[in-house]
């Protein structure tokens, strides 16, 4: 089944999920946040080295409000060595993982 989110493209992104689990690697980080109505969801917007063909176009930029990945990447040392000290972050993935209560997640991980 289709989700919104794998046919949303916010400006000059595309949502993570296009690009499954492929490997990328990070060289910035900045705050996305989505809101809808009153409600405001925390988000992240990546650019990477690497560019994806989506939907015909060759992207290097991808937003995503996925909880634990904006949580890891909300990391103010992490931020700034990807952002200002120009040091890559990767190859990553994002995987699908089983919480200890059970509930499925997506998170960043090394490859």
């Amino acid at each position: 089944m289709s989700k919104l989110a794998d046919y949303q493209t916010i400006g000059d992104s595309a949502s993570l999920t296009k690009i499954g689990e492929k490997a990328f690697t990070i060289i910035g980080i900045q705050d996305s946040d989505y809101t809808q109505g009153t409600v405001t969801t925390p988000g992240v917007k990546i650019t990477t080295a690497e560019s994806f063909e989506i939907d015909g176009n060759s992207i290097s930029k991808f937003h995503t409000t996925r909880v634990a990945v904006v949580q890891r990447l909300s990391n103010q040392n992490l931020r700034r060595d990807v952002n200002e000290e120009k040091k890559p972050l990767g190859p990553v993935k994002c995987v699908s993982q089983t919480a200890a209560n059970g509930k499925n997640f997506f998170n960043l991980v090394d490859v």
